[in-house]
């Protein structure tokens, strides 16, 4: 019988809607639901999804340190154990107390001040509350697993693992120690600072985990030791059926991006906007699709001038096998800015797997030091385009578009790349494997402070 250890993952929950959110449900899918909890100061009532997960608990407004005026001006997100049906249990059933309206307007400008100024670290802080250390004892985790992306969040946690004397488990998922606080006058002392509460939080981790192959190479450098490649897995025999087969275009060539449109990728994609507006005026017949939740008014605002442009709402995760293949190109953008790419350098998309199992070929469009254009490039698995060139990037779509030979040669190499690198039965196992391991080192040395981590998993 296979082991599980119980988990108490710290950070975002399980969802359907973001990067991190699928990632880890399709890493923890099947996991035993009695194995599995979180801890997260998200909106636990908005946001979570219990279809991997059935535990978690609020880290709300009894366990955050706030001063005057922030005990005021913030929501009041009570804290505790979140059950199904979204109420926190044995703590009423009332929504959270939102704070007034005039009272959210001065948050956003005392917020904007502590960025400008860079000291919400004073501010913003999690604790442990007598009651958060009640629902630890009774859940008793083995290992702790987190993907971190706060300074206030690497606090939190190596609280909770000096309380707890469990084994960690650190998955990164993108360079947010170079982005957060990136706009605040004392940003070197804060990177400094993370840096410093980081590495003594991967020397006490017996397991570390990275993104993609290109992050662990990085880090192997920076920090000298070994992380374990780990992207979005995805289910084959769900997507196989569905995906794209016959490489034809009909009347219209169907352009789609889906995902996040802002930071790291707005520039971008406005790029290929405008070439497709001048591409039709050029007598193609080109629509581009964008599946976003990010519909906002500056959103709407920047696009509304692209007769050929359409943003629409998400189309739920699980329709997305059979949404993807009927696009006749799929779009994936990293914007080229050296200080956005300080961010989004060593990601690697949640979508990108999922493109490539569609069969629909896809665009890359980023910069070449990027982990996301280095793997397609490796991998011969997308058409890419690694310079901030609009000519050469109008080339690219009008070869996309007249060229059904290679349109079919790269869809069917992205499935291919897809089957060997993401099959979720292979991927969950090796995750296991690793927790597993991670666990059983941290009991053999019984020191959390010996900073051995696993290498390989067996």
């Amino acid at each position: 019988m296979k082991k599980y250890p119980k988990v108490l993952i710290i950070g975002e929950p399980f969802d359907k809607v973001s990067g991190y959110g699928i990632t880890i449900s399709n890493l923890f899918h099947g996991w035993p639901k009695d194995k599995i909890a979180v801890a997260s100061k998200s909106n636990l009532r908005e946001n979570a999804d219990f279809s991997v997960c059935e535990l978690y608990y609020q880290l709300g407004y009894n366990n955050k340190l706030h001063p005057f005026p922030f005990n005021i001006l913030l929501n009041k997100v009570e804290c505790g154990q979140v059950s199904i049906s979204g109420k926190r249990t044995g703590m009423g059933k009332e929504p959270p107390r939102r704070a007034k309206k005039r009272f959210r307007k001065m948050y956003v400008i005392i917020n904007a001040l502590l960025s400008f100024f860079g000291i919400h670290p004073f501010f913003y802080k999690l604790k442990l509350t007598k009651d958060f250390k009640d629902w630890l004892n009774n859940y008793g985790p083995d290992i702790i697993y987190s993907h971190l992306m706060t300074l206030e969040m690497i606090r939190f946690v190596d609280k909770v693992q000096k309380y707890t004397q469990k084994p960690l488990a650190i998955h990164i998922a993108d360079e947010w120690t170079k982005f957060i606080y990136n706009s605040s006058l004392f940003y070197p002392y804060w990177q400094k600072v993370i840096d410093k509460e980081l590495r003594s939080l991967f020397d006490r981790s017996t397991v570390l985990m990275s993104i993609c192959r290109a992050m662990s190479d990085e880090y192997k450098g920076r920090y000298k030791k070994d992380f374990l490649p780990f992207h979005n897995p995805i289910i084959i025999d769900n997507w196989l059926p569905y995906s794209k087969k016959s490489w034809e275009i009909k009347d219209t060539f169907k352009i789609l991006y889906a995902g996040r449109l802002g930071l790291g990728n707005r520039k971008t994609i406005l790029d290929i906007a405008a070439i497709i507006e001048k591409l039709n005026k050029d007598n193609y017949n080109i629509i581009f699709d964008i599946f976003t939740r990010d519909i906002d008014s500056t959103n709407l605002e920047l696009f509304k001038g692209f007769k050929n442009t359409c943003l629409k709402y998400n189309q739920a995760h699980y329709e997305m096998p059979r949404v993807l293949p009927k696009y006749d190109l799929l779009i994936l953008p990293l914007d080229f800015d050296k200080k956005e790419l300080q961010y989004s350098r060593l990601s690697m998309p949640t979508k990108m797997s999922e493109y490539m199992i569609s069969g629909t070929p896809v665009l890359v469009y980023a910069d070449k030091n990027s982990a996301l254009a280095k793997f397609a490039l490796q991998e011969q698995c997308a058409y890419t385009v690694t310079e901030n060139n609009h000519y050469i990037l109008h080339d690219a779509i009008v070869e996309l578009y007249g060229n059904q030979y290679l349109r079919g040669k790269l869809g069917a190499r992205a499935k291919e790349v897809a089957i060997n690198n993401n099959d979720a039965e292979v991927v969950r196992e090796d995750f296991r494997r690793a927790m597993v391991s991670g666990h059983t080192l941290y009991a053999k040395n019984n020191k959390y402070k010996s900073g051995r981590t696993i290498r390989l998993v067996s």
